[in-house]
C-alpha cells in the first residue's frame, strides 16, 4: 500500500517539479534540480541535493551528497553508504552509527556502474569514475579514476583546455549554449556529433 501511495506522489510530483522520478524508493523531502531522472529501484536519502540535468539510473544508493549539474550516475552505484565503527570494541552497529562525512560531487561527473564513493569525498567538475571503482579520496577536477581504492588513470582534457572549460561556466547555460561553445574550442573541432 505505501509503494501505491508513494507512486500516486510521484505522479503529481513530476509535472510539478520538473523531475522524472521513477522510484517509489526516492525521498521527495530530497532537493533535486529541474530534469533530474531518478530510475526505478534507486533510493534517494533526504539529506540529498542533485542539480539540473542530472540522473541517477537503476537500483543506485544515494545519501548524504550534494550532486552538481548535468551528471551522469549509472546503475548500481552507491554514495556515501553509512561505515562502520572500527574504533569500538564491536564493529556491530549496535555499538552506534558513525557519523558520516558529506560527499561533494560536482558537474558534468560521470559515475560508472558498480561504483561505490565512501563518505567525505569531493569529486571535481568533469571528473569520470570507472566501472567498479572504490572512491576512497579526493578526485580532481577532468580526471579519469579507476580501481579499488580509485587511482588517477588519465586526464580528460589538456591542462589549458580544463583552463578554458572552466573559464566558460557552462553549467549554468542551458544545451544550445554548451553546444556553442565546445564548437567555439578548436579542440573540438574535429568530433562527430550524434
Amino acid at each position: 500500500m505505501y509503494e501505491f501511495i508513494k507512486i500516486l506522489e510521484i505522479t503529481v510530483y513530476n509535472p510539478l517539479h520538473k523531475t522524472r522520478i521513477y522510484s517509489a524508493r526516492a525521498s521527495l523531502k530530497a532537493i533535486y534540480g529541474k530534469h533530474v531522472s531518478i530510475g526505478k529501484g534507486s533510493v534517494v536519502s533526504d539529506n540529498v541535493e542533485i542539480g539540473d540535468h542530472s540522473y541517477v539510473n537503476e537500483h543506485s544508493w544515494i545519501e548524504n551528497c550534494t550532486i552538481g549539474k548535468w551528471c551522469s550516475i549509472s546503475d548500481h552505484v552507491w554514495i556515501c553508504p553509512a561505515e562502520h565503527r572500527l574504533d569500538r570494541i564491536l564493529s556491530h552497529p549496535i555499538m552506534g552509527n558513525k557519523k558520516t562525512l558529506r560527499v561533494t560531487i560536482g558537474n558534468d561527473v560521470l559515475i560508472s556502474h558498480n561504483v561505490t564513493v565512501l563518505e567525505g569525498v569531493t569529486i571535481g567538475n568533469g571528473a569520470v569514475i570507472g566501472a567498479g571503482a572504490v572512491v576512497t579520496k579526493d578526485v580532481a577536477p577532468y580526471s579519469i579514476v579507476g580501481g579499488g581504492p580509485a587511482r588517477l588513470l588519465k586526464m580528460r582534457f589538456p591542462e589549458d583546455i580544463i583552463v578554458q572549460i572552466s573559464e566558460l561556466d557552462l553549467y549554468n547555460k542551458d544545451i544550445s549554449e554548451i553546444l556553442l561553445a565546445e564548437k567555439g574550442m578548436t579542440y573540438f573541432s574535429d568530433l562527430e556529433v550524434h
